[in-house]
């Protein structure tokens, strides 16, 4: 029987057996632990000034830091405006040719880079219309779409323009604000951006929104390098501002092969890694942006065209097993879902054999020259009938 199942066992039998147990504790216990050494006192008041010191001279490297990229504001993230930015946006061009009309446009055409060779000039040769293109760079671009109607509208109150949306079936990627809208404080004000311009509160928002870009060093060498050589900043913007011509639209470039050897591999790479990698399925702030924007269009008496930007029948064709004929149909059912809640009207321009496309007329899998452009807008008329426009037949006929 081991000692605890002994019913004799006793508390004296067990004190006696712990205290054959204290003496290691014991000892431990006796053990003598030294009191940390003490500091000089002067040697403290070093450290502590030290430190002090330290600290004020990083606030003030830092606090110099910001002022110096508030100031500059090589990307325009804060809108101080108050030299050019390092970074040219064609957000910020628009804005300006915008701002420079000498009248409200009676035609808006927006979209993405696909819809920036739309000539106006072409538009109101054929429909009387005087129109401005306000097409913007970037897959996706509905949050951009409802920030170039609300500043034309804000700008030209009276001018409630008709409008030509060229949608891409790629308007509805997963959505984020792009940088470039976002640094564009004219456009960031639609989109829940911060700038500047609207006042003490919200500058100290932008602040807040954009503090790992204003304190970064990198920034701040951005900034010395835009204060050193402002007149050559402003010699590269004025180049990239030339290719926007005063009606929005990009200054025509002939097609050529170099051009498309260059482009066309680009293009096939982009979108098989979008549709592969990111989208699969239509984000649903994209579709708010979408139909707040139709909201806004009929609330001004207008019903816009929407018409589907044509691609590449080869690129098409690289793209379909990769997801994109199931986003096609899902962009053109979610579309025709809402025309009974929205008033416009629908056109299909994926396939671009509708308009009797020219084959070689594209700079790469989706951005078509003038030539393909005229045809597209021919097409859009001959279908609509014009402004005001009419659905067409189921067909397209």
């Amino acid at each position: 029987m081991t000692p605890t199942d002994d019913p004799t066992s006793t508390a004296s039998d067990g004190a006696a057996a712990a205290g054959e147990r204290r003496p290691a504790a014991a000892k431990l216990k006796q053990r003598v632990i030294p009191d940390p050494p003490e500091m000089d006192q002067a040697e403290g008041r070093r450290a502590f000034w030290f430190v002090l010191v330290l600290a004020l001279v990083t606030a003030l490297v830092m606090g110099a830091v910001l002022a110096l990229n508030v100031v500059a504001d090589p990307y325009g993230s804060v809108g101080t405006h108050y030299f050019p930015t390092i970074t040219t946006s064609d957000r910020t061009v628009k804005a300006d040719r915008i701002e420079q009309l000498e009248e409200g446009p009676e035609l808006a055409v927006l979209g993405s880079s696909r819809s920036m060779r739309y000539e106006p000039e072409y538009l109101e040769e054929r429909t009387g219309l005087s129109a401005f293109n306000a097409g913007v760079n970037g897959i996706g671009g509905t949050a951009d779409a409802w920030a170039m109607s609300q500043f034309i509208h804000d700008t030209w109150p009276e001018a409630d323009p008709a409008y030509l949306w060229l949608l891409d079936v790629e308007s509805f990627v997963p959505f984020e604000v792009g940088a470039r809208t976002a640094n564009e404080p004219r456009m960031a004000q639609y989109v829940g951006q911060a700038s500047i311009g609207k006042g003490p509160r919200e500058f100290a928002r932008a602040l807040w929104e954009n503090r790992s870009t204003l304190f970064s060093l990198d920034t701040a060498r951005d900034s010395a390098r835009l204060l050193l050589y402002r007149e050559e900043a402003k010699s590269s913007q004025s180049k990239y501002r030339k290719q926007i011509l005063a009606d929005g639209v990009l200054k025509p470039r002939k097609w050529s092969e170099k051009e498309w050897k260059r482009r066309w591999p680009k293009s096939v790479e982009r979108y098989s890694n979008l549709h592969n990698n990111v989208y699969k399925g239509l984000d649903p702030t994209a579709q708010e942006y979408f139909e707040k924007t139709l909201a806004f269009m009929n609330e001004q008496g207008q019903t816009p065209v929407i018409a589907l930007t044509p691609v590449n029948p080869k690129l098409r064709t690289i793209l379909a097993p990769l997801g994109w004929t199931e986003r096609y149909e899902e962009v053109v059912a979610y579309v025709e879902s809402l025309q009974g809640e929205y008033d416009f009207v629908l056109l299909d321009m994926t396939d671009p054999r509708v308009f009797g496309f020219d084959k070689k007329e594209w700079y790469d899998g989706v951005h078509l020259t003038t030539v393909n452009t005229r045809r597209a807008i021919d097409h859009i008329l001959e279908q609509t009938g014009g402004w005001p426009p009419s659905q067409p037949p189921a067909g397209g006929e």
